[in-house]
């Protein structure tokens, strides 16, 4: 019984995604999308220095995406919105119509344990997903301070098909995050579609 009724909660959870997104995003466009917005900080100053752009930042926890959406609206801005959804999940029911012309994964988790590597979102199946729903010639921007999510990271993209390391490719945006303000240290990485 306890399989059957989670089955039906990620059934109705998608359900509900779906038509969010339907919502959110009716019409034929190109977004800027953050994946791990935390309370979207970033995104909306993003959003703010970018107005020509739609921005849709994306999060696990509900609160922080209430809080995101409160300061957006705060800022009256129209061309952001912040969406509780696990980030396979929102590829896979993003609207066919829409397309990703620049993806920010900035301090994701890094998942140090060596038996936890797999959850880590900078893996080869996420990667490859992201790369079918972005436009030609996109560009993935990568942040961490975790040294060795770094090297495994930078060890894992000349293996990629769908990416490429763009050496000189220079960071579009600077707002120091939470955990950029924490850190003693950080790299940073911008892979181009291939």
């Amino acid at each position: 019984m306890a399989y059957e009724e989670h089955i039906q909660r990620v059934e109705e959870r998608r359900a509900a995604l779906e038509i969010e997104l339907g919502e959110s995003l009716a019409e034929d466009r190109s977004i800027v999308l953050e994946v791990g917005c935390g309370h979207g900080h970033w995104l909306t100053d993003y959003a703010s220095s970018n107005s020509e752009e739609f921005c849709v930042g994306i999060d696990l926890i509900g609160d922080r995406i209430d809080r995101s959406n409160r300061k957006a609206a705060r800022a009256g801005l129209s061309n952001i919105c912040f969406i509780k959804a696990e980030a396979g999940e929102f590829l896979e029911l993003l609207p066919t119509e829409v397309t990703i012309e620049s993806v920010f994964v900035l301090f994701p988790d890094p998942w140090p344990k060596k038996r936890h590597w797999k959850n880590r979102i900078m893996n080869p199946a996420f990667l490859d997903s992201l790369a079918n729903r972005c436009k030609e010639d996109a560009r993935l921007h990568f942040r961490t301070d975790h040294e060795e999510y770094f090297e495994w990271t930078s060890e894992l993209a000349p293996s990629l098909e769908s990416w490429s390391v763009d050496p000189e490719a220079k960071w579009p945006f600077e707002r120091e995050t939470v955990f950029q303000s924490k850190a003693d240290s950080y790299q940073s990485m911008i892979l181009k579609k291939a």
